[in-house]
């Protein structure tokens, strides 16, 4: 569907979790062919998860080392300055 923002080439995505469809009815049948995909760069996108998955990692860590909820968000803090 077209952006909430406004901005030509981007597109608002809606995900769906099937496990929770029972029933699907279509309303409007498209025949255009949509606009080609955007390009990702697959680069930026896998050090991304590889940065999250650090930092849950590290989370996880404090977590099961006994750090208090306190000392945890002290070091979130420090860590993103």
């Amino acid at each position: 569907c077209p952006s909430s923002s406004g901005k030509p080439n981007h597109a608002d995505i809606l995900l769906v979790n099937l496990q929770y469809v029972s029933e699907v009815e279509i309303i409007n049948d498209r025949t255009e062919t949509p606009p080609p995909l955007a390009s990702l760069n697959v680069s930026k996108l896998a050090n991304k998860a590889r940065t999250e998955k650090e930092e849950k990692l590290s989370q996880a860590y404090a977590i099961s080392a006994g750090v208090s909820l306190e000392g945890q968000q002290l070091f979130q803090t420090i860590h993103k300055t």
